[in-house]
This record gives C-alpha cells, sequence and structure tokens, in this order.
C-alpha cells in the first residue's frame, strides 16, 4: 500500500470525525465570545453522543435512512439543554465557571454510562444500523491527487461541519 493510498483513506475519516469536534469548537469560541467560560463542552459532547445512539438503537427500524439526521438534532437538542445546567449554576447561582464546567464533564460521563449500564445491561452500546452515506462529489472529484483525497467517500456532516465554519 502506497503512501498516497493510505492518505486516501486517512483523510475522509479525520474530516468525519473531526465534524463534532468543529462544531463543539464554534460552539465554545461563541460562549468565550459571549463572556462564559464553557470548560463543560466535553461533558456536552458525552451526552449528545450518547441521546443521539440511543434514539438510533431506538428508531432505526422506523424512520430509515433518516435516523442518524434526526439523531443529530436530538444530540444538538441535549447539548442544549445539558448547556442549560452550566448557564444557571454560572450565571443564577453565581457559581465558578470553571468549576461548574469541569463538574458539568464529570457529570455527563457518569450519567452516559450509568444510563447505558441501565439501558443496556452492559458496558457499551450495540453497534448502529443507520449510518450517514458517503458520496462523491461530482466534477470535484476528478481533480488529480486532491479529488481522491478530499472530494471520494465524503460524508454530508463533513461539508456541513466545514460550511458552519466559515458561516461562523
Amino acid at each position: 500500500m502506497s503512501f498516497l493510498e493510505v492518505l486516501y483513506f486517512i483523510i475522509p475519516s479525520a474530516i468525519f470525525y473531526a465534524a463534532p469536534l468543529i462544531m463543539t469548537a464554534i460552539g465554545g469560541v461563541f460562549t468565550e465570545r459571549s463572556g462564559v467560560v464553557n470548560i463543560g463542552l466535553e461533558g456536552v459532547m458525552i451526552m449528545g453522543a450518547f441521546s443521539s445512539i440511543v434514539f438510533n438503537l431506538t428508531f432505526a427500524d422506523s424512520l430509515g435512512a433518516w435516523t442518524p439526521w434526526i439523531a443529530l438534532l436530538v444530540a444538538m437538542l441535549t447539548g442544549i439543554v445539558f448547556s442549560l445546567f452550566l448557564a444557571v449554576a454560572a450565571v443564577s447561582f453565581r457559581a465558578d465557571q470553571t468549576v461548574a464546567g469541569v463538574a458539568l464533564n464529570m457529570l455527563g460521563l457518569a450519567v452516559a454510562v450509568f444510563a447505558v449500564k441501565m439501558l443496556y445491561d452492559k458496558g457499551q452500546t450495540d453497534s448502529i444500523s443507520e449510518r450517514f452515506s458517503r458520496f462523491d462529489i461530482p466534477g470535484l472529484k476528478s481533480i488529480p491527487i486532491l479529488g481522491e483525497m478530499f472530494f471520494t467517500d465524503v460524508y454530508a456532516t463533513s461539508i456541513l461541519a466545514i460550511m458552519i465554519a466559515f458561516v461562523a
């Protein structure tokens, strides 16, 4: 396997796995610009991922190909609700934002692990059946070297994250 073939495999996957981090980082930038130190972003991501996976496992049979997209919306709503804990603690109760954020990280991980154990009676969930699909971007995929690296087997969430980054 050549070095270029390795890059053709790694780059699209890396961009896909970076998409949630890009969106979370943008949220962190907005909270910092508003004057709030949000250390609890990891806990928010964990709770969003947990709710998304549980939704996907529960409704994959009835929603079909739409399941990952609706699960993404469920994850966003869960993240918003979980972020309200930091808002209430920091604004209403005048708690230290750093301490409240660290507590949010610990709470998110603890709640997710405990709920998985209670719901599935094991340490992890089952594999999901409905995933985000990959596609090629016509025209751009024919660019030598870069086309196969960046525009072949692309996830829509990767494009969405990059577009949100530019808009933000």
